[in-house]
C-alpha cells in the first residue's frame, strides 16, 4: 500500500503535517475529513524517495530511540497518575518536548485521540511503538486502568534497559582493549618495523622465517593500508546483510547456542526477556493466547525465538503453558518447574516475573564468568602476537650480529 505525506489545518487554523498509508490520495483526503481537519495536500511519497531515505537512515532516522520512547512513558505515566485527562497530558507533553521528532509524534498521537480515537490507536498508527507496547495500553484501557497499564510499561522498559545497560557495560571494557591492541600492532608494523628493518639492509645473511613474515606483514600494511577502511565497510555491509534476513540469522544465532560458554549466556537472557514480557502482559489483563507471539516478538536470537514459535502455535485455549513450553529446546528446566508451580497454585503472573527475576540475576553471574574467561584469552593472545612480533627482531638482530642465542 503506498504511503502519502499529508498536510492539513484544524478549524482553529492550526499546521499539521504526517504520513499515513492509503489506497489513493483521495482515501487520505477522506480521512482527513472524517478525522475533523480540513486538508491542503496528499502527496504519494516515491519508491525513490522512500529508498534514499532507507540509505540514509544511520544518519536520519525517523525512528525515535527506546530511551526517548522511554522518556516520554515515564513522563504520560506521572500525567496520568496525576489524574489530568489524557488529551491534556499529552499538550502538555508537547509543550515540554524538546526534539523536533519528539514534539512531531505527540503531536500526532494528540490530533488522533481529540479525534475521538482510542490512545491504542492512535499509538498503532505510528511506527514507533511495538505491538508489546500498543497491547499492554489496549489491554489497560479495557480494563479502565490506563495510569496503572503505563506504570507498569514504564518499569518493564526500564527493567530491560537497565539489563540492555549492564551487558553494554560489561562488554565496553573487552571492545576498548581489543581496539588498542590493534591500534598498537598497526603502530609497530607501520613505523617501529620499518626503522628497524633499515639495521639489516646489506647484509648478506638470511633472516630468520619469522622476522621475514614480521616484515613482510609490515610492508604489505604499508602498502594496502586502503584496504582496512574497506575491510571494515565491507564487513558492516554484511553484517547488515545477515541481519537483513531471518534464515541467514539463524544460523549464526544456531551457531551461538552450541558454543557451551554463549549458550549459557543466551539462554539466560532470552528466557528472562519472554518471561518478562509474557508475565507483564498477563498481568494486565492481555489473554495468553495474544500475549505469546507477542512476547516471543520481543526474543533477539532467531533460533532460540523460533522454537518457542513452533510451541506457540500449539497452544490452545485450556491447554498449559507448562505443556508447551517443555516442548521448546534450550528452555530451562527451572524455569519450567517455576511456571508449573504457579500454574497450579493459580499464581502464574507472578511466577512469570519471579522467572524473569532469577534469570535477569542469572544473566549478571553469566556474563561476568563470560567476560572472566574472554579477558584473559583476548590479553594472553594480544600479549602473544605483539611478543611475536619483538621476539621475530629480536632473533634477527641476533643473527646479524653472529651473537651466540
Amino acid at each position: 500500500m503506498p504511503t502519502f505525506e499529508y498536510k492539513a489545518t484544524t478549524v482553529e487554523g492550526k499546521i499539521l503535517t504526517g504520513q499515513r498509508e492509503g489506497n489513493d490520495k483521495d482515501a487520505v483526503i477522506v480521512w482527513l475529513q472524517e478525522s475533523g481537519y480540513i486538508p491542503i495536500y496528499a502527496e504519494e511519497i516515491s519508491e525513490a524517495g522512500k529508498a534514499a531515505a532507507s540509505s540514509f537512515s544511520f544518519l536520519s532516522s525517523r525512528q525515535l530511540s527506546n530511551n526517548q520512547i522511554l522518556e516520554i512513558t515515564e513522563q504520560l505515566s506521572t500525567l496520568v497518575r496525576s489524574k489530568l485527562p489524557l488529551d491534556h497530558a499529552l499538550k502538555i507533553l508537547q509543550q515540554i518536548a524538546e526534539h523536533k521528532k519528539v514534539k512531531l509524534l505527540i503531536g500526532n498521537l494528540l490530533e488522533s485521540v481529540e479525534a475521538g480515537n482510542e490512545f491504542s490507536t492512535a499509538l498503532e498508527a505510528q511506527k514507533e511503538f511495538s505491538p508489546f507496547y500498543i497491547n499492554m495500553i489496549r489491554a489497560s484501557e479495557a480494563s479502565g486502568n490506563l495510569d496503572s497499564g503505563l506504570e507498569q510499561l514504564y518499569q518493564y522498559m526500564d527493567g530491560v534497559k537497565q539489563m540492555r545497560d549492564k551487558i553494554l557495560s560489561a562488554l565496553l571494557y573487552p571492545m576498548i582493549l581489543l581496539g588498542v591492541a590493534g591500534i598498537s600492532i598497526l603502530l609497530i608494523l607501520t613505523f617501529v618495523v620499518p626503522k628497524i628493518t633499515e639495521l639489516f639492509v646489506g647484509t648478506d645473511r638470511a633472516l630468520p622465517i619469522p622476522t621475514q613474515v614480521v616484515i613482510s606483514l609490515s610492508n604489505a600494511v604499508i602498502d594496502f593500508w586502503w584496504l582496512i577502511p574497506i575491510a571494515i565497510v565491507l564487513l558492516i555491509y554484511y553484517l547488515r546483510y545477515l541481519n537483513a534476513d531471518n534464515q541467514r540469522k539463524r544460523r549464526w544465532h544456531r551457531l551461538f547456542l552450541r558454543l557451551p560458554v554463549l549458550r549459557d549466556l543466551v539462554v539466560k537472557i532470552e528466557t528472562a526477556k519472554f518471561t518478562k514480557s509474557l508475565g507483564t502482559l498477563v498481568s494486565n489483563g492481555v489473554n495468553m493466547q495474544t500475549a505469546l507471539p507477542i512476547a516471543n516478538a520481543t526474543l533477539t536470537n532467531v533460533e532460540f525465538s523460533q522454537n518457542i514459535q513452533r510451541a506457540v502455535e500449539e497452544f490452545k485455549e485450556g491447554k498449559s503453558l507448562f505443556a508447551i513450553m517443555k516442548k521448546v529446546k534450550h528452555f530451562p528446566t527451572l524455569a519450567l518447574q517455576m511456571i508449573n508451580v504457579g500454574e497450579e497454585t493459580g499464581e502464574l503472573e507472578s511466577m512469570l516475573t519471579r522467572v524473569a527475576d532469577v534469570y535477569q540475576r542469572e544473566t549478571s553471574a553469566a556474563m561476568q564468568r563470560f567476560l572472566s574467561l574472554l579477558e584473559p584469552i583476548m590479553i594472553i593472545s594480544l600479549g602473544l602476537m605483539i611478543g611475536g612480533i619483538i621476539v621475530s627482531i629480536l632473533m634477527a638482530i641476533i643473527s646479524v650480529n653472529d651473537l651466540p642465542l
